[in-house]
């Protein structure tokens, strides 16, 4: 692991990858900024909505009356919005550079690997499998959503749930990208290796972390591209 994350960072320091880096770091960022403005106003406006009133005749009113309550509300209307903006902005960067992983695992396999893809993956199977991924995803965050009333792991459930989406569609960007046909159904027969949760879950990490995760994105599939042909096809570098 330690080498492939060596052998990933040279090529992604490299000028052609960098170029690719700054695609879904421009329109993510616009995304985020957008997000940001709407999202934050939606949300304040909405628990200034629901405490609004006369304080004489409404608790909620009254409490919200007091200025240390409005800088609460003010704040979580912040954290709210910033959670949605980092994971919507981080899956943004992800659509994007999945129209950039096909030229990506190219340039890695014709550098390193010298893999013949002699069957493509079909645009139909892949789509399926994405919905299929984003239906599950929708059933474990309804799931989620109920454990929100357990205390402690309301704190860390919708990262759980997140984290799911983000592994799954990462996987299957790169898998689709570089294997065939027959190696792409025997690698999905099986359960993703240990090292690729790893690298997702550390992916993950770095992705909550506002325009690292953004800018990283194309690393990703570098480091992944490696893994697969590395620890999937057993190719060995010369």
């Amino acid at each position: 692991m330690a080498e492939i994350l060596a052998l990933s960072l040279k090529d992604f320091f490299t000028k052609s990858f960098l170029k690719f880096a700054f695609v879904p770091l421009f329109f993510s960022f616009v995304l985020f900024a957008v997000l940001a403005y709407f999202g934050f106003t939606f949300l304040l406006d909405f628990f200034e909505s629901m405490f609004a009133g006369d304080p004489n005749s409404s608790w909620l009113a009254w409490f919200y009356s007091f200025a240390f309550v409005q800088i609460i509300v003010g704040i979580l209307s912040f954290l709210s919005a910033s959670f949605i903006v980092v994971f919507a902005s981080v899956f943004m960067a992800v659509f994007i550079v999945s129209f950039l992983s096909p030229y990506i695992a190219k340039q890695i396999n014709a550098k390193y690997y010298h893999h013949e893809l002699k069957e493509e993956v079909s645009f139909f199977e892949v789509l399926l499998k994405s919905l299929w991924i984003v239906l599950k995803f929708i059933f474990f965050f309804i799931c989620a959503s109920v454990l929100l009333l357990v205390p402690f792991v309301n704190l860390f459930i919708y990262y759980v749930v997140v984290y799911y989406l983000f592994h799954k569609l990462l996987i299957l960007d790169v898998a689709s990208s570089m294997l065939n046909k027959a190696e792409f159904k025997e690698f999905y027969a099986k359960t993703s290796p240990l090292e690729f949760k790893f690298s997702t879950l550390c992916f993950y990490l770095l992705s909550s972390v506002p325009f690292l995760g953004l800018f990283l994105q194309v690393f990703y599939v570098i480091f992944l591209s490696h893994l697969f042909y590395q620890k999937v096809l057993g190719f060995k570098l010369g």
